[in-house]
């Protein structure tokens, strides 16, 4: 079975998500993010026939699932995605963002940065061989908040995002992306930062399988 989770991808790059913009048809497909425009509402799709087995043969229950606000919501901004051109206008911005970004990377030739993903939702990110890349992380979010933009290394594109959004988060990167390249060059980027080393989200190691502190 193909399970699709389109929680980034719904309704981002194409009305109907990845399967869309990919031609596959999964299985289950998981939605949730863009199509409530906040409003707390996600969505299990599939086939007919694997949805008809939650009819029978599967225990399924909801603790909001009678509440209607964010259903409204949902239909609204879907309607919305699909009459103003959504789609094509975040497929626009963020091919402009990412050219933007790239230009800046190779002018400074920043061989330790790279930006991957697609234009509607792109990463930058930092290699090990330049230094320790959450260090690098914690210096460019620092320095971004400088110039009003708060940044966590993902570009979330959103229809209010036009030329003018863009052009400044480039002229910020322009600013910073050297301040970068300057610690890196230096190999002071530690002592350049004003508070905490950012942590990972996501860890290797379970907390139940660490011991604990003694005291």
């Amino acid at each position: 079975m193909l399970v699709f989770d389109e929680m980034w991808t719904g309704f981002r790059c194409a009305l109907g998500g990845a399967q869309e913009y990919l031609g596959v048809r999964a299985d289950l497909s998981l939605f949730s993010k863009a199509m409530g425009n906040g409003m707390p509402i996600s969505a299990i799709t599939g086939r007919r026939d694997v949805m008809a087995l939650l009819e029978k043969d599967v225990f399924f229950f909801t603790t909001f699932g009678g509440e209607t606000l964010s259903l409204a919501a949902s239909i609204a901004c879907i309607e919305f995605i699909r009459d103003h051109g959504v789609i094509r206008h975040l497929a626009q911005v963020g091919q402009q963002l990412s050219e933007g970004l790239k230009n800046i990377v190779s002018k400074l030739a920043l061989d330790y940065v790279s930006l991957t993903g697609y234009p509607f939702r792109t990463l930058l990110s930092f290699s090990p061989a330049a230094g320790d890349p959450l260090e690098m992380k914690t210096l460019v979010q620092q320095e971004l908040i400088r110039h009003g933009i708060l940044w966590s290394g993902i570009h979330n594109l959103c229809h209010a995002h036009g030329s003018a959004e863009i052009d400044y988060t480039l002229q910020a990167y322009a600013a910073v992306l050297p301040i970068l390249k300057q610690a890196v060059e230096a190999k002071d980027i530690a002592a350049r930062l004003k508070g905490r080393l950012l942590q990972p989200v996501f860890r290797k190691t379970s907390h139940f399988n660490t011991k604990p502190k003694a005291v």
